[in-house]
């Protein structure tokens, strides 16, 4: 199923990395690198999936996530948060704040793949892989 994906991440290396395994998948990239520029990507195009990185140079992706929720509930627009913040309160506040999953640095291909390919079958997220955190890459 190709999709097309809003990528919010300031890393160029790990932008990178993401947008090789996504296109490779035959989904479309929109990369934004800070929360200011992910708003009005979101508001100019309809994405599928959001990949948000949570720690942003300008605003934190907490505040970009609840920006999107204004007019995308959980269902319609599935974000998945991608941080090195991989203990158990980081993964509660940011399900807290609107995202439907998980994805810790590093994280393998395979990781971030079934993960996307999940929301993007089940935008509502039933039956979603838990926290996922891989040993390589990103």
């Amino acid at each position: 199923m190709m999709a097309t994906i809003l990528l919010v991440e300031d890393n160029q290396n790990t932008a990178d990395f993401i947008i090789r395994i996504l296109e490779a998948a035959h989904h479309t990239v929109h990369h934004a690198t800070r929360g200011l520029e992910a708003a009005r990507w979101a508001r100019a195009a309809r994405m599928d999936l959001v990949l948000m990185d949570i720690d942003l140079p300008d605003i934190n992706g907490r505040s970009v996530v609840l920006s999107l929720r204004r007019n995308n509930p959980p269902d319609a627009l599935p974000i998945i948060a991608v941080t090195v913040q991989a203990d158990e309160e980081s993964i509660r506040l940011a399900e807290g704040f609107g995202c439907n999953a998980f994805l810790a640095k590093p994280f393998l291909p395979e990781e971030l793949l079934k993960l996307v390919d999940h929301f993007l079958k089940n935008p509502a997220g039933e039956n979603a892989p838990g926290p996922v955190s891989g040993q390589t890459e990103a």
